[in-house]
């Protein structure tokens, strides 16, 4: 069953501001899908940010994903309402802890380096937390 969300009326982008969203949100729908059979990359964190950015970019494109039978309802649940499905929080969280894990480990990144890692992890982590688990609405 398909899922509908209704995109609000914004003023129109420029064609720079349209082709660089749409670029941005493909590279991060790619990396996202990529995430789906790499463990070290947070599928959850890439398609939030490439569902927002063809949202504005391309509402039709958007509508798309929205409507896609398997893929829909958490885009359309973020959309709607800033929901992200505890599994997908459980994953995104545990895979950019594990991106910090394998950084510290492998590469001996620099304090500070580490100290700035430490932090973006944590704040995302708090943030995708703080996410409501499902939309009513939708």
């Amino acid at each position: 069953m398909p899922h509908t969300v209704s995109f609000s009326s914004r003023p129109p982008l420029s064609p720079i501001s349209r082709v660089v969203l749409l670029g941005f949100g493909g590279f991060n729908f790619v990396l996202g899908a990529v995430g789906l059979v790499l463990p070290v990359l947070p599928t959850t964190v890439f398609w939030i940010v490439a569902i927002g950015c063809f949202s504005r970019a391309s509402p039709q494109l958007a509508a798309r994903l929205v409507a896609h039978p398997r893929f829909g309802r958490p885009f359309a649940d973020w959309l709607a309402c800033g929901a992200i499905d505890r599994r997908g929080k459980v994953f995104a969280i545990g895979g950019m802890g594990l991106s910090v894990l394998s950084a510290t480990l492998l590469l001996d990144p620099a304090g500070w380096l580490l100290g700035v890692l430490g932090i973006a992890w944590i704040s995302a982590s708090v943030y995708l937390a703080t996410r409501p688990d499902y939309c009513p609405i939708v």
